[in-house]
């Protein structure tokens, strides 16, 4: 099924027609459609009154709290802004170029090898290996689709319909000769779990294509724990060791810091010569990767009780 709706998700018509679905739903009411992408993996649906595991306790959030941290630090652009202020501009990509409007791209003035990408979608990249090869009429044109649709109404990921939606070109990062043996068709990510300022976890997504991705999961102490994961068939759990980062520590404590005003928050980096770059922040972490029992206990260390409430949904 996953396999059939990626496949799907190529065409722009059904891009559409899902959009409408998902809008018309999240007008009527959003915890129906907060609902209808919690069930099919936990079986049940989401215990509004006594929330347990953490995507019950990620959609109470959304609906309950002040999630206006969450679309500036989720749009890819204005995060930057947040991320400079906390002293960690040397952590973030080469940025190119930022356009409201496709007609205001001059191709000319981008380099050689670049990555066009807008600030507020999910799988919105386009890797430019080669501009001498680079169709711009076609870009355009799916840069134009990417634009033309609001994000967020999928899955009642609500923050993201405040993002004022752009494009953004950035530098192309690559794996270097080690990394490439273990992802040679995608960088290795690695995807902090933070919750209360603390990282809890490291997920690491490596080797991904259009069909699936490989995954394994760390602790803080570079300790594996795969029987934390559920293998399926896009996630993958592959037994490989991926090697202890040598900047583990900084990747940590930068996490931590970026991390602190949010209750959970998954940060994304990469490692490019010893060194971690920011690739996004993620507030609605998706689900069927990890097991019930290690989606309770990530949602045990947020204590709603101690969350001021704040009306977010009109």
């Amino acid at each position: 099924m996953n396999n059939i709706k990626l496949f799907l998700n190529r065409f722009q018509w059904y891009q559409l027609f899902a959009f409408k679905l998902h809008k018309n739903a999240v007008t009527k009411d959003p915890k129906t459609e907060a609902n209808r992408v919690y069930y099919p993996f936990f079986k049940k649906y989401i215990d509004w009154d006594n929330p347990k595991d953490l995507i019950e306790k990620i959609f109470w959030l959304q609906f309950n709290t002040d999630t206006s941290l969450w679309t500036k630090c989720a749009d890819k652009y204005l995060v930057r802004d947040y991320v400079k202020e906390h002293g960690y501009e040397d952590h973030l990509p080469i940025i190119y170029g930022k356009w409201d409007k496709i007609e205001e791209i001059d191709f000319s003035k981008l380099p050689e090898k670049f990555v066009l990408k807008s600030n507020n979608g999910c799988g919105t990249v386009l890797i430019i290996n080669n501009k001498k090869k680079l169709n711009i009429k076609k870009v355009k044109r799916k840069l134009k689709r990417w634009l033309s649709l609001p994000y967020g109404y999928s899955g009642a990921q609500l923050h993201y319909l405040k993002i004022k939606p752009c494009i953004i070109a950035e530098e192309l990062l690559e794996n270097n000769k080690e990394d490439i043996l273990i992802s040679p068709n995608s960088l290795i990510d690695y995807k902090i779990y933070c919750i209360n300022g603390e990282p809890q976890a490291i997920w690491v997504a490596y080797d991904r294509t259009y069909t699936g991705v490989y995954m394994t999961i760390y602790d803080t102490n570079w300790k594996k724990h795969p029987e934390n994961l559920v293998s399926s068939g896009y996630y993958r759990y592959h037994n490989r060791e991926i090697p202890k980062p040598k900047c583990l520590k900084e990747m940590l404590e930068i996490s931590r810091k970026l991390s602190h005003p949010f209750h959970q928050v998954r940060i994304d980096f990469y490692i490019i010569n010893n060194k971690p770059i920011i690739g996004e922040f993620t507030f609605t972490t998706g689900t069927g990767f990890f097991t019930y029992d290690f989606y309770n206990y990530l949602g045990s260390k947020i204590v709603l009780s101690n969350v001021p409430a704040y009306k977010n949904v009109d």
